[in-house]
């Protein structure tokens, strides 16, 4: 017995002993990857569109983490306080001999938005004024594409590429007759006339009320992307809404002929300008290249100032609990009660990217802005969408600034409750219930609710619609009787909202950066993000249980945590209960 615990420790330890020898060598490999490399003259700075822009950039995995660092692979998303604070910073930089962007724009979630493409977009024009210049060569170009990169001097198209300018349309399935067909019945409770969310649910068609927001709304988003283009390449705005309307693709000729683009070729024709920035000789690779993210990574941070300007960013669905990668009520209720409390912090900026969620973590949230407003500067900066519960948690900000193809408005608030008890009936199954009140079933898939049940849940959804309507009316300083006008869930455009005192300034993360520190009366300041991503080795041992400052001593003190951690490992998970039933203001 004894001659077995002796194996089976040493087995343990040796299973210790090799995770440790692992955690090591992949932390020299990423902390080697990570120091950033010195900017060499005749830099070219290079900006990749095919990565995502967030606002904020996801926290990396265990699993992705180790990954990353055997294969080598680069980061699938990048900051947009990266890429605009890189762009303007290399408009003044010596070193940095140009700008050339590459790749198709590619949405994922809520990365790559109108708003925050056009914050991309005003970044590239700062370079540019700085007679640097900017140079793109695209294999085909759709709307959001030409938006950004109709700004470059040279803009060259493939010879067999297609530029796509259409339009903009918003495609709604509709479920009334399927779920008939399979037994699927949907009650709803809601206010807002406006309020489309449950209309699939309902409805086989698209009301005129839906249809009269979606027009409205898709042509102020298009007549954004018309205005910008029109302007960058010297056009009548005419000639591209003609282009929409009576062909809506063309090829890459004709995209030359109506001067979209500056010229037709592959791009060896745009690398031999490329080698000539860099110094590069012809024939060899062109190395003397940074992504915007990499010529970030490099630039002086001022931590020594004792000011500080902290940005906390809510971007996705708002849901209840705490969760660090999601916008979660107690999570982002707690980095606002930090900066609250911290008392270098002088100002914050609130940056919403998200279409609403629960209506109780919205307040949670809402209410530490409330607080903090109190204390110190807060300003909201509204991303791709800030509509519905996203505008509910912007309504108290000192002030708020939109885009002007920023999502927002949407008050509203509605409950969807399905019952499958038709279609499990017909499957031969009988469902049947035991219960102490006659209520206690109500959430239950079985059965629909009665009258009397869904008479106390609207009962909730006016209260809580009325509630929206208090809040924004004392948080915007408005009439009430002006807001439920504007209100009855209809999202406008950042535009829009801007002329009905929904916004007050159209304008990016900068701008709302700028007028916080502005309004906190700093010269000098550090920004701090609350929710910025450690390195890729300090984000590991986070993942390992092992809180240790790396860049001090990474090997100090880490065999008794992991130890822990992997003596944790045999714990029992707790159980994350939520409400089965919360109204959704989205």
């Amino acid at each position: 017995m004894k001659s077995f615990l002796k194996t089976v420790f040493a087995s343990f330890t040796g299973m210790i002993l090799v995770l440790l020898l692992l955690a090591v060598l992949i932390g020299v490999m990423l902390t080697a990857k990570e120091t950033p490399q010195p900017i060499e003259d005749k830099t070219l700075l290079t900006l990749n569109l095919g990565v995502p822009i967030v606002d904020r950039q996801p926290r990396q995995k265990f699993a992705s983490v180790i990954r990353g660092a055997l294969q080598d692979r680069k980061s699938d998303r990048q900051s947009l306080r990266a890429v605009v604070t890189a762009l303007r910073k290399a408009a003044k930089d010596d070193r940095i001999s140009g700008l050339y962007i590459k790749g198709n724009v590619v949405r994922d979630g809520y990365a790559s938005g109108w708003a925050a493409l056009k914050e991309v977009r005003k970044a590239i024009e700062a370079f540019k004024a700085s007679g640097k210049p900017v140079i793109t060569w695209q294999e085909g170009l759709d709307e959001a594409t030409l938006y950004v990169v109709s700004t470059a001097d040279r803009l060259v198209l493939n010879p067999l590429g297609l530029l796509e300018f259409n339009g903009f349309a918003s495609e709604v399935p509709y479920f009334r007759s399927a779920f008939e067909k399979y037994g699927i019945d949907v009650q709803v409770s809601r206010v807002g006339k406006y309020k489309s969310a449950v209309e699939p649910f309902l409805l086989d068609h698209m009301s005129e009320e839906n249809r009269e927001q979606l027009d409205t709304l898709l042509n102020d988003l298009f007549d954004e992307v018309v205005a910008a283009v029109a302007k960058s390449r010297n056009l009548p705005v005419s000639s591209l809404h003609e282009l929409a309307q009576k062909e809506a693709v063309v090829e890459a000729d004709q995209a030359l002929k109506r001067g979209l683009v500056t010229a037709v070729g592959y791009y060896d024709v745009v690398r031999e300008k490329l080698e000539a920035l860099t110094g590069t000789e012809a024939g060899k690779a062109i190395e003397n290249q940074k992504s915007v993210s990499d010529y970030f990574a490099t630039l002086t941070k001022d931590d020594k100032a004792k000011d500080k300007l902290a940005v906390i960013y809510a971007e996705g669905d708002i849901i209840s609990g705490s969760d660090k990668d999601q916008v979660s009520g107690d999570y982002i209720a707690s980095l606002l009660r930090k900066a609250r409390t911290d008392d270098d912090v002088k100002a914050v900026v609130l940056r919403v990217n998200s279409p609403g969620g629960s209506a109780s973590a919205s307040d949670i949230i809402q209410r530490e802005t409330i607080l903090l407003a109190k204390k110190k500067p807060l300003v909201i900066s509204m991303g791709a969408v800030a509509a519905s519960g996203g505008y509910w948690i912007s309504a108290y900000g000192d002030e708020i600034y939109a885009e002007p193809n920023t999502i927002t408005g949407s008050i509203g608030v509605f409950g969807l409750f399905l019952n499958v008890q038709k279609l499990v009936n017909e499957l031969g199954v009988k469902v049947e219930v035991a219960r102490t009140a006659p209520a206690a079933d109500v959430f239950s898939l079985f059965r629909p609710k009665t009258p009397q049940e869904m008479e106390i849940i609207q009962k909730f959804i006016d209260h809580i619609y009325a509630e929206f309507l208090d809040k924004v009316a004392e948080g915007r300083k408005l009439d009430r009787a002006a807001v439920h006008e504007i209100a009855q869930g209809r999202v406008w455009s950042g535009k829009r909202a801007l002329e009905l005192g929904l916004v007050d300034k159209l304008g990016g993360l900068e701008d709302a950066m700028a007028s916080a520190a502005k309004r906190a009366n700093l010269d000098s300041y550090a920004v701090e993000e609350y929710q910025k991503e450690g390195t890729l080795l300090e984000e590991l041992m986070k993942e390992m249980g092992m809180e240790v400052q790396l860049r001090q001593n990474p090997l100090v003190d880490t065999t008794w945590k992991q130890v822990q951690y992997l003596l944790s490992l045999t714990d029992a998970k707790g159980i994350y209960a939520r409400m089965p039933y919360d109204l959704i203001i989205h």
